[in-house]
């Protein structure tokens, strides 16, 4: 029996589509995390011509994604939308690029196995539509993989400077792509100055950019807000790993993770054993080493243990799945019909398919917030309609608020405790309408009971729910006594 050729010459596209479609979901579902917020609002004042060269802040990262962000927003305008659209399509592209990973002519990792796990890993679906930095800097990884393995180590070392311009942490990725290039083509003088000069032009560009820009560099402003790398505390061991383990489930959803923990070991026996010395034992060898580092790496050194980190892992994971898909499809055209592609790919999906849906509709708790900033936008567009000169007292919701009224005509005062906001209002309160932002979940009483000492107190004017009905915001007018 002979498959029909069209369905397998479409089905790149069609699993491009796949994942475009389950990541769109996501995209319009939440409000902006607080980082997502800080980085749209860096966008906006390079998109306004208020700070071009971001002098006026202090990033901790590379500029690429604002960069790109800033660019949307002066075409698509002040929407959220704009600044996930990076991410929407990097996600969707990063599946192009597994599948044309080739760094061998013997195919031993099914590229459309791999694209497909790619295209419906939950993890990928929560965080594509996001402004994380993330998303963008997994595309150029895996471009830099995907140009090793076809012989352009220039544009290798390109990309993996573009990924480096997104974010510092993808040079991680340096030994897996000098690995996987080493199967191609030969390690000599030429090459090695093809792709150093290519990973030196982005890199260098941004560096210039940093030293336009003046003040601190952006990597040691980073190792000042992470509080410096080290290694973990004895003490820090067994709950980082506890903390790390807990986001692998949700890579690809329980029938994979049950799939993978019986497939992996088994190939590593092969490749060990019967398959030992070939090219393909040696690509899976690579592949898991770099797998187990990875995760080993931000285990003991004292990275923030935040999910979004452990997206690079997904597509190299991925890369493994379709390792195992090709030996699957090897053995079905053995016994069954010449073409298993199809079959391969579609098993894929039923194995992810459930994980994939909850994921596109928001329902697991990676990716964008999912529910605390429900109903900021509406707050926002109550703030936005004060005269100009009214201030709005914050504590709790810092980048989040600031990005949602970038260019309203209010004053955001920050304050650190009731205490200093009670002098402030003693002194200023009277001169202009006072707001003040409650995260639902925050007790007033001590804001009330400093306040009061000064003559004022707050009534509620408006109040939020997230998608589950729960109370998110309370937005509280500040007025004084009438005996005072």
């Amino acid at each position: 029996m002979r498959w029909p050729q069209l369905p397998l010459r479409f089905l790149p596209v069609f699993v491009c589509l796949v994942a475009f479609g389950l990541r769109l979901g996501p995209l319009w579902a939440n409000r902006f995390h607080s980082d997502e917020a800080l980085y749209a609002t860096w966008a906006l004042n390079i998109a306004s011509g208020r700070d071009v060269l971001l002098a006026g802040v202090a990033p901790d990262k590379p500029p690429l994604l604002f960069y790109t962000m800033a660019a949307a927003f002066l075409a698509v305008g002040r929407v959220e939308v704009a600044a996930r659209l990076a991410g929407l399509m990097a996600g969707v592209v990063s599946v192009a690029l597994v599948w044309a990973f080739r760094p061998d002519r013997s195919r031993p990792v099914r590229s459309d196995v791999a694209a497909a796990a790619m295209a419906l890993s939950p993890f990928a679906i929560s965080f594509s539509p996001t402004a994380f930095l993330d998303p963008l800097m997994v595309m150029f990884a895996l471009a830099s993989l995907a140009a090793a393995t076809r012989k352009r180590p220039g544009w290798a070392g390109v990309f993996l400077g573009l990924a480096a311009a997104t974010k510092v942490q993808s040079l991680i990725f340096l030994p897996l792509v000098v690995a996987c290039g080493a199967f191609v083509f030969r390690l000599s003088s030429s090459v090695v100055i093809r792709f150093a000069t290519g990973l030196a032009m982005p890199v260098g560009a941004v560096l210039a950019w940093d030293r336009l820009r003046g003040g601190a560099p952006f990597w040691i402003q980073q190792t000042l807000n992470y509080g410096g790398i080290r290694s973990v505390y004895a003490s820090e061991v067994t709950p980082r790993l506890a903390g790390w383990a807990s986001f692998l489930p949700h890579f690809f959803g329980w029938p994979m993770l049950a799939a993978l923990a019986v497939g992996l070991p088994l190939l590593l026996i092969y490749d060990l054993t019967r398959g030992a010395r070939t090219r393909a034992a040696a690509l899976d060898l690579v592949l898991i080493a770099f797998a187990l580092g990875y995760l080993v790496l931000h285990w003991l050194l004292a990275f923030p243990v935040w999910d979004r980190y452990m997206l690079g892992l997904v597509p190299v994971m991925c890369l493994l799945i379709g390792r195992l898909g090709g030996l699957a499809v090897g053995w079905l055209e053995a016994r069954l019909y010449a073409r298993s592609s199809v079959i391969a790919v579609m098993l894929v999906f039923a194995l992810l398919a459930v994980s994939a849906a909850q994921a596109s509709q928001s329902a697991i708790p990676f990716g964008g917030d999912h529910g605390p900033h429900d109903g900021m936008d509406r707050v926002a567009a109550f703030l936005r309609d004060l005269p100009t000169g009214a201030v709005v007292y914050d504590h709790w919701l810092g980048w989040v608020l600031r990005y949602y009224l970038w260019d309203a005509n209010v004053y955001i005062a920050y304050f650190a405790a009731p205490q200093s906001l009670a002098e402030d209002l003693r002194v200023f309160g009277r001169a202009s309408p006072r707001y003040i932002v409650f995260p639902a979940d925050e007790s007033t009483t001590r804001v009330e009971r400093a306040i009061a000492a000064e003559g004022f107190a707050m009534s509620p004017v408006l109040s939020t729910q997230d998608r589950r009905g729960q109370p998110t915001f309370i937005l509280y007018r500040i007025d004084a006594h009438a005996d005072h």
